[in-house]
């Protein structure tokens, strides 16, 4: 039985679901009008890479192993998100690429393609 005072572990993703879900959307917010990549969204962009990718790097090394062997009936649910993180991982890497550079239009659709796989996978 689960410490009443503790945090469940659905209780858990949630909350860092919804802190990536805000990581998205002060990037997505600090998207310049004009020309060039201001150093906030820069900020934004790299925060998001790395939280998403530790959560996943967590999410495939030490939770889904302990739901995998308490409920053995998600095996495929858990091995259609790792295929999700692998998709996502993919889109940070264009992410970091395109932090790199000085494009904001590139940035916009990678932002908002991260958010709309995001919503996806969350849901």
């Amino acid at each position: 039985m689960e410490n009443d005072r503790e945090p469940r572990w659905g209780d858990r993703l949630m909350q860092a679901h919804d802190v990536l879900r805000q990581q998205v959307a002060a990037a997505r917010a600090a998207l310049p009008a004009g020309a060039g990549l201001s150093e906030q969204l820069r900020t934004h962009c790299e925060t998001v890479c790395v939280y998403l990718h530790g959560h996943h790097t967590s999410e495939d090394g030490g939770f889904f192993p302990h739901v995998e062997t308490k409920f053995p009936g998600l095996e495929e649910a858990i091995a259609r998100l790792r295929r999700e993180h692998v998709v996502v991982d993919r889109v940070l890497s264009e992410l970091k690429a395109v932090n790199d550079g000085e494009d904001p239009e590139q940035a916009r659709v990678q932002l908002d393609q991260l958010a709309s796989m995001l919503e996806a996978h969350f849901a």
